[in-house]
């Protein structure tokens, strides 16, 4: 809510509240249920601030639509669509830019847990990406394979952090202006840096990976939420089973 810190209650219109909601959404690349739950806080602070007569029954959050949620919107990058977009991010302005993406890439890990990593978190010994605090609050341990430990190696050690920001030698808040140049320069101005976490879980499931092993390696709480890619699986297995046509050809 920083973009309200320093407007008055009174002087936040309808237009304004549906101008920031939007721009939660198209501009800084966040879900829908998060752009709602700026609107349900932002709602329920008039609320209050008119339960203590604070307001005179005022609110500009009244008639603003929340988003239809569709947080299963799935997305995944072909080969040649990561290619492209590997490239782009190679000659990117941001010098961290061209670890970041492949890095998630290869680890299907969220967006956080990358940029907040130190090197402390990493055994290369026994090869093990330990990430301290999840989304769902607990650690969890990746391993760390040939690509994702040539990777690592590549990276210049300037700092605890992996990718600190040159400006504030700590973890970058956002990479989300570098990353929106190289999608588009990509040609792939609807791809999410999330969906890079999708394309990672599409690639294990066709890898006959079984869902219990994706569940794991994204660190989902529940088998649930892996359930969304049972249809890479059976697509997979249809490609395969159409193969036994070709023998009455």
């Amino acid at each position: 809510l920083s973009d309200l810190k320093d407007i008055p209650m009174l002087n936040l219109k309808k237009i304004d509240v549906m101008s920031l909601h939007s721009n939660m959404l198209h501009k800084k690349n966040l879900a829908p249920a998060t752009a709602n739950k700026f609107l349900v806080f932002l709602n329920s602070a008039y609320n209050l601030a008119n339960t203590y007569e604070l307001l005179d029954d005022y609110n500009p959050c009244r008639g603003v639509k929340e988003y239809e949620l569709n947080n299963q919107r799935q997305l995944f990058l072909s080969k040649a669509q990561a290619k492209r977009l590997l490239s782009e991010v190679e000659i990117s302005p941001n010098i961290h830019l061209k670890y970041i993406i492949p890095m998630l890439l290869l680890t299907g890990a969220r967006k956080r847990e990358v940029l907040d990593a130190t090197w402390a978190d990493f055994d290369t010994l026994n090869n093990l990406w330990t990430i301290p605090i999840t989304k769902n609050g607990k650690k969890r341990i990746l391993p760390i394979t040939p690509p994702l430990k040539e990777l690592l190696e590549s990276i210049p050690k300037q700092s605890k952090y992996l990718f600190a920001s040159p400006k504030t030698k700590k973890p970058y808040v956002s990479i989300f202006n570098s990353w929106n140049t190289a999608r588009i320069k990509a040609g792939l101005p609807e791809v999410r840096i999330h969906d890079l976490r999708h394309t990672y879980a599409s690639a294990l499931v066709n890898a006959k990976c079984s869902l219990y092993e994706v569940q794991m390696l994204l660190g989902h709480s529940t088998a649930k939420m892996t359930q969304r890619y049972a249809h890479l699986s059976n697509e997979s297995l249809m490609k395969a089973s159409s193969c036994a046509g070709k023998l009455l050809k």
